[in-house]
């Protein structure tokens, strides 16, 4: 098995973000992707991380294989990449290791790393598709900065889709805040509700994760979400590569 990412400074950033939602994981490699997902030890929400052959410098496995690791052990590995290196991802001949390896022709240096795969026992899980009463299809920018400001005010952050655009709130010990990014042209908003407005409250911890490990991968962001069901934020890069995250409503007191 070989994987050699088209983009090494992306994968690294992937991993840097999906090591937060899942500490450890099962690398699913097939002959058309790499495949990065499964739910969060507090089991509030569920990723699905795909990087397509068409994203790949190589792509190549003999048969279909599950490979667990740790997340942040593969994250440090991949600490020092940079934009223009190369990185190599494989197996040992006994299977009982990762072999991560990067090449930066600018200083002319070669690292390598090992690090101890392990038996993760993971349930697959089906998402189904379903169609949301609120959509936000906006750039990546104005969505995570407007999250990240947001999100000193409390640990909950509620989401509203009215007439005045996409709402985003917060309370807590600092007060509270309020704002609003409006419906411009180079933004996308649909209500499927028969109501006035869509509304739900997601917890903020998980969703800065989401978007950092999904702001590095693409210009824009549809974030999908009702009082009903798990919120999903997706984010598409390359050509054929996606990552995608659900996260359950924030049960208010």
């Amino acid at each position: 098995m070989e994987i050699v990412p088209a983009d090494a400074s992306l994968f690294r950033a992937s991993i840097e973000g999906l090591k937060e939602f899942l500490p450890n994981a099962e690398l699913r490699i097939s002959a058309d992707s790499l495949k990065i997902c499964g739910m969060d030890a507090s089991h509030v929400g569920f990723v699905d991380y795909v990087l397509a052959k068409a994203d790949c410098e190589t792509l190549k496995t003999k048969h279909n294989m599950t490979i667990g690791v740790n997340l942040a052990h593969l994250s440090v590995a991949l600490s020092n990449v940079g934009a223009g290196d190369k990185v190599a991802i494989s197996t040992s001949k006994a299977q009982d290791k990762l072999i991560v390896s990067y090449t930066n022709t600018k200083l002319g240096k070669k690292a390598l790393y090992e690090i101890p795969v392990m038996d993760i026992q993971q349930d697959a899980l089906d998402v189904p598709n379903v169609t949301y009463a609120g959509s936000v299809l906006m750039k990546t920018t104005d969505l995570f900065g407007t999250i990240k400001e947001v999100a000193r005010f409390g640990d909950g952050i509620e989401f509203r889709l009215n007439d005045d655009g996409f709402v985003l709130m917060s309370s807590g010990d600092m007060g509270s805040v309020k704002q609003t990014l409006e419906n411009t042209d180079d933004r996308e908003m649909v209500m499927n509700s028969e109501e006035d407005e869509v509304f739900a409250t997601f917890a903020t911890k998980y969703i800065l994760s989401i978007m950092k490990a999904g702001a590095p991968l693409s210009a824009t962001t549809q974030v999908e979400f009702d009082d009903k069901q798990p919120m999903r934020a997706s984010f598409k890069f390359g050509s054929a590569s996606h990552f995608v995250a659900y996260l359950a409503p924030k049960i208010m007191e």
